[in-house]
């Protein structure tokens, strides 16, 4: 079972869960630490209603890791409130979002 929550369709294929708040953050470590120790990570976004700055934190990092691993680190169908938090936190660069 992931540790936020999230649901796993294949070994690089996430989808984020509506809440991702502080008690979410270190299961969303896990679960994409797993994923990038899998070859890379793509994440849906489309049920994200809140999120807290730790977790951005988390696909901050996750990102970063990704590119220094030369693997693919995807943010796809990311909600208006995920796109929203991103961009407030000026993360746009370090989180990029597909639609």
């Amino acid at each position: 079972m992931p540790g936020a929550n999230m649901s796993i369709a294949a070994a690089s294929d996430l989808s984020l869960p509506p809440t991702l708040d502080l008690a979410a953050a270190e299961g969303l470590c896990g679960d994409l630490t797993a994923a990038l120790g899998d070859g890379g990570v793509s994440l849906d976004g489309a049920a994200v209603e809140w999120i807290a700055t730790p977790c951005l934190q988390v696909l901050a990092a996750a990102a970063a890791t990704a590119r220094a691993r030369n693997l693919p680190f995807r943010l796809v169908q990311a909600s208006s409130v995920l796109r929203a938090a991103i961009t407030d936190l000026g993360l746009h660069q370090a989180i990029p979002c597909e639609d």
